[in-house]
């Protein structure tokens, strides 16, 4: 074993946070793992909002008291904070300072300074040897924020992303064209043009809700949000999945953009330099610039099994080939460290 490796987050059963687990202990740590979920869930409505948005609030203490107490056993290596809004300064400073290689490293697959925005994170990013995000628009902010090492990877796909389980999908998991992922404005005023095209499925947090009041999504809407194995499922029943990009945010990947096509099936995704960069147009994906352009090419691809299949199963080579698996990009997290335990100098690896 390399050593002891405290991974702080949201561990929720069947999320991406235990995939992540995974691929570090897979390269050697033994990993503890403190599940962050209880205490940003915990309480009720306004402690739920207090910290969310405010990071304060009862269950915000005893998660910090907690951490901090934790850090004072100082028995572990390293520590790394996945999504750290909540934290504050003063816990990963301890968490730091009690670690015995004296390391603390920060990932979020999120926008930290777009979206997701915590005073308490902004405070302590000068306290973190290496920060690593997925969003390229977010890395000059990162650096006026104070970060001593910078680390941009792809979101990837993790190991619950298996095309095996698309030979095992139950009939309500099956589709002609699914999209999998959150309710919002941009999504539904999509989606809704192009549910005339093909046969759509949607699942994901707050549809339910949404399709109590709008007629055309009642008929589409086949659940909330799915984890697991069953997420896994429902992109690898589908013959076609669609990739939408939040704007709140100026997102040109998301994590979809890698599960889809790791499941096997055909991405059909908004057309961004990124996506254009990580897949062959035409060959290994497909993409849209518009609602109708969208519909267009739903309509088409759901008639020629052929060509779709084809792009499936090139997409799919692409991903195991290109290192777009979170193990692949983790590694090179990994490595920082692997570099930055020999020297003993942190913050220092590029």
């Amino acid at each position: 074993m390399k050593g002891k490796l405290l991974y702080i987050g949201n561990l929720r059963e069947g999320g991406n946070g235990r995939d992540r687990i995974s691929v570090w202990e897979n390269a050697g740590w033994q990993v503890e793992g403190i599940d962050t979920r209880p205490y940003r869930v915990g309480g009720n409505r306004l402690v739920r909002t207090m910290t969310s948005r405010w990071q304060i609030g009862p269950q915000v203490a005893k998660l910090n008291a907690m951490l901090q107490a934790r850090a004072a056993r100082a028995d572990y290596d390293v520590v790394m904070v996945d999504k750290g809004t909540v934290l504050r300064r003063a816990s990963v400073q301890a968490l730091k300072a009690n670690a015995r290689a004296g390391i603390a490293i920060h990932y979020t697959p999120d926008a930290a300074f777009y979206d997701n925005r915590s005073r308490e994170f902004f405070r302590a990013i000068p306290d973190y040897d290496l920060l690593v995000t997925t969003k390229p628009f977010e890395t000059e902010h990162y650096r006026k924020a104070g970060a001593r090492d910078l680390l941009l990877i792809e979101q990837g796909f993790g190991p619950r992303i298996d095309p095996a389980l698309a030979d095992d999908v139950p009939d309500h998991l099956r589709s002609e064209v699914a999209f999998v992922g959150h309710c919002q404005p941009h999504y539904a005023k999509t989606l809704e043009v192009s549910a005339q095209a093909a046969p759509l499925s949607i699942w994901g947090p707050g549809w339910p809700e949404y399709a109590e009041k709008h007629a055309w999504a009642q008929a589409v809407v086949r659940g909330p949000g799915l984890y697991g194995a069953d997420y896994a499922k429902a992109l690898g029943g589908a013959k076609i999945a669609i990739g939408l990009l939040s704007k709140r945010v100026p997102e040109t990947t998301t994590t979809r953009t890698f599960e889809i096509p790791a499941m096997g099936t055909m991405l059909l995704a908004e057309r961004t330099g990124d996506h254009q960069r990580l897949f062959e147009e035409g060959v290994e994906a497909e993409f849209f610039a518009s609602p109708e352009e969208l519909s267009q090419k739903l309509a088409f691809y759901a008639a020629d099994a052929k060509k779709r299949e084809a792009i499936a199963q090139a997409g799919m080579a692409k991903c195991q080939n290109a290192g777009y698996s979170t193990a692949a990009q983790f590694a090179r997290i990994s490595h920082w460290l692997d570099a930055a335990l020999a020297s003993g100098n942190k913050g220092t690896s590029k």
